[in-house]
């Protein structure tokens, strides 16, 4: 892990937040008070860098140390104040511990041996090893250079507690005596040099008591504490008293008490916890110090979570230092060392001592390079996303800097303001799109991204960020409303237009329409109506209609499934009995209409791009066609860069005639017979996104999806059902 060191460590960020003055008990307000006074860093080298996950472990005279877990394992550094300079202690299934002192102890997991290692000017090694003569005692603890051992014995219930310490030069091996052997020994303080602070419970009570780490005897009478929550904080520096009761409930009271005299405590209502964290405590100089640990990764607020300090004797005076706080280490001045973080300045180690007036102030000493405040720290969404690349999905994501967010993010069309969200989930969203909104394909075009998230541990202000992007398709032959989806036109009695959008999805077990939606009504003035593909240039397919006076009209697509108003083509095309358009036969990108007349003859014309000519002179291409009752343009069905068109003979034997030129077919290709059973044959494109066009078929017995297959040689599967358009009678029938 990278790590960056400075040649100064301290004086960096100076914060003293929020300082309020009163009389009497007080409770805690449900809103933590804001920052009032920042001091901004002089230099960002001036402060030493450590990895995110950095956690403190203890602090000692020259310098602290601070474990990060990844999942690979732990590992461990010891940072120097005056320097800056960090070195990696970290050693295969080693652990590193310590309290209030320059040695650091180590062991391996397989070991019972505890290994000194003297951090004395910030380069370490190993000194001496420390084991209990009975392999039965286990560590509970350690303050300073002392390790608090503790056995109770299987058989006789009785507990046995020793301190263990190579302070005098060699392993001294000391009982506490004062501790019942009933007893069950709970948590292990280092508060003050040269004292341990025990808390153990007996006959159902709860005390905590300070030991001589030099002749194991009590300092002071134990104190019992009510906390209905085992093992609440406790500290106890060279003057006073400090611990934290709480109830089952969460309700959190701070108790003080100087030492040496026989007084009632201060007891202060902090308010309700929020979580199931620990409430920490701490004095500093004459001010006692509260925090609910963990608030940075919480998922809901608490007005705990600041490391607040209150003044002894007033606690109605206080002072916010941090806005949250994970881990502590008191190191053997009295400064307190705190991982946390504030919205003004991020997160990292700040150590807590008195100013110049006594009160406390903090100090970042060491960051993290990460801020407290909700941030985007990364997005992955493509400036233009192609859904006819990729299989038709993307990967999207946006990623905040942590996970006790919630929020969504909202993708908005900007032409048609349809949008779709996706929740924010831990603290981001990776989705795999493939283009679709909850009520159907989502469009092509611009489009504007929003995020809107909020901590939910309520540290710092709500977040939001947008960005843009565009989608795009290639223009499907049936895609009239720019979205990727076929859409299939039906004209119903009255002579009025429906579009209907096709989907399936994988849940489903046919093609369906999503919605019928009208066109336009007075279509029954036309004896023939024609999807023809893109003919005249927009983005969207256009369609072409011949009155009964044989004018040939052109209806250009706005691809927002209307049609522009028409423009005449040309008259004389009551000449055919057969067209058909979608197909680009001269590869020149643009969709050719093809036309069979009376004699048998086909005919292709040109599309050119140009909506106000939309297509060129005719082409002869063969004759022979009166033996075909129904000719479909599908597009590209054979994997040619050339369009292809389907033919069924009077015998209802269906051909493929695989395009050319612009022209010209090649060998036409046997399909199959039987499809005389349809009334309409229609070249819907490509329905599934698969990249190849597929093929709707419908009659009597209802409506049918043959998908392509590519291969020329069997050119469509097996078809498929159809729930687009009923069996017969329909009050719509397709017809393009």
């Amino acid at each position: 892990m990278q790590y960056r060191s400075s040649t100064r460590l301290l004086a960096a960020v100076t914060a003293v937040l929020a300082v309020t003055a009163g009389t009497g008990l007080t409770a805690v307000s449900a809103t933590a008070a804001p920052v009032t006074a920042v001091q901004a860093p002089a230099q960002a080298a001036d402060v030493t860098t450590l990895p995110h996950p950095t956690e403190l472990v203890s602090a000692g005279e020259t310098g602290f140390l601070t474990r990060a877990v990844y999942p690979s394992g732990a590992e461990y550094r010891w940072t120097n104040y005056s320097s800056g300079a960090t070195k990696s202690l970290t050693q295969p299934r080693t652990t590193f511990l310590g309290a209030q002192s320059d040695i650091v102890f180590s062991r391996k997991d397989t070991e019972s041996t505890y290994w000194i290692n003297p951090m004395t000017g910030g380069t370490g090694g190993i000194g001496y090893g420390l084991s209990h003569d009975d392999q039965r005692y286990a560590l509970r603890g350690i303050a300073g250079e002392t390790l608090v051992m503790s056995f109770t014995d299987p058989d006789t219930g009785v507990l046995d507690v020793n301190l263990m310490s190579r302070a005098t030069g060699s392993k001294t091996i000391i009982d506490v005596p004062g501790i019942p052997g009933t007893a069950r020994l709970g948590r292990v303080w280092a508060s003050t040099p040269g004292i341990a602070l025990i808390q153990y419970t007996d006959g159902g009570y709860t005390y905590i008591v300070t030991v001589d780490t030099a002749t194991g005897q009590f300092v002071d009478s134990p104190i019992q504490t009510h906390s209905e929550r085992p093992a609440a904080d406790a500290f106890v520096s060279r003057t006073h008293w400090a611990w934290i009761e709480r109830t089952a409930t969460g309700r959190v009271q701070l108790l003080t008490v100087p030492r040496g005299v026989t007084a009632e405590p201060v007891v202060t209502y902090l308010g309700q916890a929020a979580t199931n964290q620990d409430v920490d405590v701490n004095l500093v100089g004459n001010w006692v110090t509260t925090t609910e640990l963990n608030g940075g990764t919480a998922p809901v607020p608490s007005a705990l979570f600041p490391l607040t300090a209150r003044r002894l004797g007033d606690p109605s005076t206080t002072v916010k230092l941090l806005d949250h706080v994970s881990t502590t280490a008191t190191a053997p001045n009295g400064d307190l060392y705190a991982r946390g973080g504030t919205v003004a300045h991020g997160e990292g180690v700040y150590r807590i001592s008195p100013g110049a007036d006594g009160t406390p102030t903090a100090t970042l000493v060491a960051s993290t390079d990460a801020p407290t405040v909700l941030t985007l720290t990364h997005t992955d969404v493509p400036a233009t996303i192609d859904f006819d690349a990729n299989g038709g999905k993307v990967r999207l994501q946006w990623q905040l800097s942590r996970a006790n967010a919630g929020g969504k993010v909202v993708l908005r069309h900007v032409r048609t303001g349809r949008s779709h969200e996706f929740a924010l989930q831990n603290g981001e969203v990776v989705r795999d799109w493939r283009g679709e909104f909850a009520d159907g394909p989502a469009p092509n075009g611009d489009y504007v991204w929003e995020l809107t998230a909020k901590p939910l541990n309520g540290i710092g202000p709500d977040l939001k960020k947008t960005g843009t992007f565009k989608v795009t398709r290639k223009a499907g032959l049936h895609d009239y409303d720019d979205n990727g989806a076929v859409d299939l036109l039906s004209r119903d009695a009255s002579g009025k237009l429906w579009r209907d959008e096709v989907r399936k999805t994988e849940s489903s077990s046919d093609y369906w329409s999503l919605e019928s939606k009208l066109v336009g009504a007075g279509w029954n003035g036309y004896d023939q109506i024609e999807a023809v593909g893109n003919v005249a240039g927009a983005p969207a397919p256009d369609m072409v209609a011949r009155d009964t006076t044989g004018v040939l009209w052109l209806y250009l697509g706005k691809g927002d499934g209307t049609f522009a108003p028409r423009t005449r083509i040309g008259g004389g095309w009551n000449g055919y009995n057969k067209i058909t358009g979608g197909s680009d036969l001269d590869g020149d990108g643009w969709s050719d209409l093809l036309a069979t007349d009376a004699a048998g003859v086909l005919w292709a014309y040109r599309g050119t791009g140009n909506w106000t000519a939309p297509f060129g002179g005719r082409a002869k291409v063969g004759g022979g066609w009166n033996s075909m009752n129904q000719i479909t343009a599908v597009g590209d069905v054979t994997g040619t860069p050339r369009g292809d068109l389907l033919a069924r003979d009077t015998a209802g034997v269906l051909w493929l005639y695989p395009g050319a030129s612009a022209n010209s077919f090649g060998t036409r290709v046997r399909v199959g017979a039987g499809w005389g059973a349809y009334t309409h044959l229609v070249g819907m494109g490509d329905v599934d996104r698969d990249g190849r066009n597929d093929l709707f078929a419908y009659g009597k017995s209802g409506s049918f999806v043959y998908r392509g297959t590519g291969d020329a040689a069997i050119p469509f599967g097996p078809r498929e059902n159809s729930s687009v358009y009923p069996a017969t009678p329909t009050p719509r029938h397709p017809i393009v």
